[in-house]
């Protein structure tokens, strides 16, 4: 009755820490930044996001971690394209001690202030979710954010891959003089409609 109770208590200590954590990508995946996007997907999507992803370069590459197939397809769906026009991340020079925000548009470039550094925007997931055959949003509402960008530092890149906002040390841009965290993406403003 007694090895009964703590194995019960146990697998409910497990639950628990697996609650926690729900939505946290696996870190020994090396997610590849050009994933193969999804013909259906993109067909719907047009060329935004998801073909900006396909021609972000190979910088990460994949790999396999704990007997798991890494995914290798991008599905961004056509919901996600319209609500989201780029993503907003905080940085921090550990130099001169100065921190902000900068706005970087997907599917283009932002300098980040007083820097060498150039972020583009790649692709932004609002509730990132992964499985074994594709990378992908499960909605449109932020509820796990993530998006693909890529650093460039003197014109050469130096960082390419995927950043979390519930959990910066997954993957996490390293530098030895600024850090970048995701904040969240940044909401298209919809047009006024055309009066008769």
């Amino acid at each position: 009755m007694k090895k009964l109770l703590i194995l019960a208590l146990a697998t409910l200590g497990a639950a628990g820490a697996a609650c926690r954590e729900h939505g946290r990508p696996d870190p020994n995946i090396r997610m590849a930044p050009s994933h193969d996007v999804d013909p259906q997907a993109q067909a719907q999507a047009g060329q935004g996001q998801a073909g900006a992803a396909g021609a972000a370069g190979d910088a990460e590459g994949g790999g396999q971690g704990g007997g798991q197939a890494v995914p290798n397809r991008l599905e961004v769906p056509a919901e996600v394209e319209q609500a989201y026009s780029g993503v907003r991340l905080s940085w921090k020079d550990a130099t001169s001690g100065k921190d902000g925000l900068v706005e970087v548009p997907l599917g283009g470039t932002a300098k980040l202030p007083g820097s060498d550094l150039e972020i583009r925007g790649d692709v932004y997931l609002p509730a990132f979710s992964m499985s074994q055959g594709a990378i992908t949003s499960s909605g449109v509402e932020e509820a796990n954010p993530a998006a693909r960008i890529t650093v460039s530092e003197k014109g050469k890149e130096i960082f390419g891959g995927w950043i979390f906002t519930r959990f910066p040390d997954v993957h996490p841009f390293q530098h030895p003089r600024y850090t970048l965290r995701l904040v969240g993406g940044i909401r298209r403003v919809p047009k006024p409609a055309k009066k008769a």
